[in-house]
């Protein structure tokens, strides 16, 4: 593969005719020309005829299968929203927002179960990004709540018996709580 190291081009750049190259990625062809879809270095793969264009910068977004740490901005009963504030464990610039699916694969008689709250800190795992939208699972033994303070007094919660309990007012909380919840201090 041979490199054009000091070629680069700005979007919309003509990059190659299609009689020497075919289109690869971050380029496109239009009016029997090839041109830069965005800015970055020109690179052209002899081998296979292709041309592409090697972005500047990248953007980290979540992609299905990643592990994204934020914070409930809005819980109803079957869904909540979640601020993204880290990425695989680095912190995002972006600041994405994901959809959390709140239902349970078994019923309860009577019993419903809280399963994130407003203002807990959540891990969870990026399941679909169709349409634009993130949605999340906090499903496996290393997704849910890791951080929660008590809906009563607004102090930490500490785990006891699955439970989380209040050690200020005793308040015992039900949520769906990460295998770490409370092994770390975890910022938003």
């Amino acid at each position: 593969m041979t490199k054009d190291a000091k070629k680069v081009a700005l979007p919309g750049d003509s990059v190659a005719l299609p009689e020497e190259f075919l289109p690869g990625r971050h380029v496109y062809e239009v009016n029997g020309s090839i041109r830069a879809l965005l800015a970055g270095r020109v690179v052209r793969d002899v081998d296979k005829r292709e041309v592409s264009v090697r972005p500047f910068a990248s953007t980290k977004v979540p992609l299905v299968g990643d592990h994204v740490t934020g914070q409930i901005e809005a819980a109803q009963s079957n869904t909540a929203s979640m601020r993204i504030y880290y990425l695989n464990g680095k912190p995002t610039e972006g600041g994405f927002s994901g959809v959390i699916s709140l239902r349970e694969d078994r019923p309860s008689r009577g019993l419903k179960r809280t399963r994130v709250k407003l203002g807990d800190i959540v891990r969870a795992k990026v399941v679909s990004t169709l349409n634009a939208i993130i949605q999340l699972s906090i499903d496996d033994r290393h997704g849910g709540v890791v951080f929660s303070l008590c809906s009563n007094c607004g102090r930490p919660l500490s785990k006891t018996n699955g439970r989380a309990k209040c050690v200020e007012c005793g308040s015992m909380e039900d949520r769906k709580f990460a295998d770490d919840f409370g092994r770390e201090v975890t910022e938003p």
